[in-house]
């Protein structure tokens, strides 16, 4: 939707029939083909979404209700940290980050 300044903040533009009928007034006269071309509006206006649209639908409303953080993961990491059973594989997190980084320069 365009907008324009009126000077009281934006607005959105006129629809094209308000414009026509502004054009016809300033011409000096209408017509009949003009009149019904400016008649109410229809209110059968449908919108069609494609498959993959409503999946994407689907997948925000998804995602905007799932939590940020995976709370009993946090709590089971936590946990293994006290006990002093959580183990790091130095190894698997050191190809871990000479993977990221060949990707990140390829």
């Amino acid at each position: 939707m365009t907008e324009r300044i009126n000077g009281q903040g934006f607005r959105p533009t006129d629809a094209a029939g308000t414009r026509r009928t502004d054009a016809t007034k300033r011409a000096g006269g209408s017509s009949s083909a003009d009149s019904s071309a400016t008649s109410a509006p229809s209110t059968s206006d449908q919108v069609n979404l494609t498959r993959s649209g409503l999946l994407l639908s689907k997948l925000e409303e998804i995602v905007q209700n799932a939590p940020a953080v995976d709370v009993d993961r946090v709590r089971a990491i936590k946990d293994a940290l006290a006990s002093g059973s959580y183990e790091i594989d130095d190894q698997r997190v050191a190809d871990n980050m000479l993977r990221f980084d060949r990707e990140l320069l390829a």
